[in-house]
């Protein structure tokens, strides 16, 4: 009796929890979250049959999602004499890798048994921050390995890949001019060279030379310098010796026709008188307009020489420094590559080289230009046979014709300096005349090129 008694009792309290007593009920007894993740409570409710009692729930209890660890919430449900309550836990985690980053290159390439210099790194974590002083480096045979690990146990390597390989080659630095001219019969003194290499330092010592001058002959001579470094990487670099005739009163009895100052329209009556007597002859040009390029083109294409002037053709500018003359040379000798597709290497100075107006805006000028046009590879021209076209015979061809054909000799190279730019109609109308007088007194007609005998003044400045 007293059993059935019992479960009787046992079987009304089931009812009354069943019925009578809430139930408090989370979506989830257990949450993780990733560090800096927004928290949220996350549904809950409490009631029994008859009642809802879920806004008597009371939370207690706080989620700092800025630091990692395990968080207990407890909601509590105060029911007559009772307390109730159930507890969620939430987990908030770091599981985001530190991050290395490496100074300098990642692929190193060092010299054969050379010893990598730390470039440097560093390594950060969004939650621990600076874990450089925490890195780890490996230093294996072709490569370095950085490793760390945060306060979570995330870990995270970089590599920095070393290679023992030399591909660079040695670099030459010639001693004095990559070009030079010497007069024929003097005596070419070689300079030398030096060598340093990326991982063989000075190898001088090591640099070949080939190659010789011969100052008796006229021509443009290479002496090559090679090096090969202690891996096989080879360098040569060349210079060019140009041996040309001295200045002198002897020559080749040509008559070298030059014109300065153009082009210009009037050069093409000129080109075409030179074409229909079969004769070649110098242009000495200047920037103009660019209008003009297609007059440059077709004296080229009918084998005349293209030479060099002047760019501005403005003695205060050229004449002022060395810097400004080259600065003009180089523009008009660019235009003039532009066109014809070869670089010229022939020029003739603004006045020529005994000109004196160059002292008004740089004393002693002329001297060092001389001097460096041939050290760059240039040879200059001046003449020895004046039209006087640009001066007292500027209109006057039968004078043009006279100071020309008075001064030549079969005993010299015959450099005649005349003009083809505008208003020199004079010296188109004398020039058939004097190419006719030198076919009948047997002189033969060139333009100039390397082998030309020099025809240069002497230094006034």
């Amino acid at each position: 009796m007293k059993r059935i008694v019992s479960i009787i009792l046992i079987i009304l309290v089931l009812i009354l929890i069943y019925f009578f007593i809430p139930k408090i009920k989370l979506d989830s007894t257990e949450v993780t979250l990733n560090y800096n993740e927004k928290y949220s409570e996350g549904k809950v409710s409490a009631r029994n049959v008859f009642k809802d009692y879920t806004k008597d729930v009371k939370v207690l209890g706080k989620v700092d999602t800025k630091k990692v660890g395990k968080y207990k919430i407890n909601y509590v449900l105060n029911y007559g004499m009772l307390i109730l309550k159930k507890t969620k836990t939430v987990n908030v985690v770091d599981k985001k890798n530190p991050v290395i980053t490496l100074e300098g290159n990642t692929d190193i390439t060092l010299c054969p048994g050379c010893k990598y210099e730390e470039e440097g790194f560093s390594a950060t974590d969004e939650y621990d921050g600076d874990l450089t002083d925490k890195v780890i480096k490996e230093q294996l045979k072709d490569k370095i390995v950085y490793t760390v690990e945060d306060s979570s146990k995330n870990r995270v390597s970089v590599e920095r890949k070393i290679k023992e390989e030399d591909k660079e080659a040695p670099v030459i630095t010639l001693n004095g001019y990559e070009n030079v001219t010497i007069y024929k019969g003097n005596v070419y003194v070689e300079e030398g060279a030096s060598a340093t290499d990326n991982c063989d330092g000075d190898i001088t010592s090591l640099i070949e030379i080939s190659g010789t001058v011969d100052n008796t002959k006229v021509g443009v001579y290479e002496i090559t310098y090679t090096v090969k470094d202690k891996s096989g990487n080879t360098t040569s670099v060349k210079r060019k010796v140009s041996v040309i005739y001295p200045p002198s009163g002897g020559g080749n009895g040509y008559i070298y026709l030059t014109f300065d100052d153009g082009p210009s329209n009037l050069t093409l009556d000129i080109l075409d008188i030179l074409k229909e007597e079969g004769v070649k002859a110098t242009f000495f040009v200047t920037g103009q307009s660019d209008s003009t390029n297609y007059i440059i083109k077709r004296a080229y294409d009918e084998g005349h020489t293209i030479a060099l002037h002047t760019y501005s053709h403005e003695y205060s500018y050229v004449y002022s420094s060395v810097d400004n003359y080259f600065a003009d040379l180089n523009r008009i000798s660019n235009k003039v590559e532009n066109i014809i597709g070869k670089k010229a290497n022939i020029i003739r100075f603004p006045g020529g080289s005994s000109n004196t107006v160059s002292r008004n805006y740089s004393v002693g000028i002329m001297t060092r230009l001389t001097g460096e046009v041939l050290n760059k590879g240039y040879r200059y021209f001046d003449w020895n046979v004046d039209a006087d076209d640009a001066g007292g015979a500027y209109t006057d061809s039968n004078r043009i014709y006279l100071n020309v054909v008075n001064n030549l000799s079969h005993y010299k190279a015959n450099v005649v300096l005349m003009h083809d730019s505008y208003g020199h109609t004079a010296t188109r109308d004398a020039l058939r005349n004097i190419i006719q007088y030198g076919k009948r007194n047997g002189y033969k007609f060139a333009s100039i090129d390397d082998s030309t005998p020099s025809v240069v003044h002497g230094v006034n400045n």
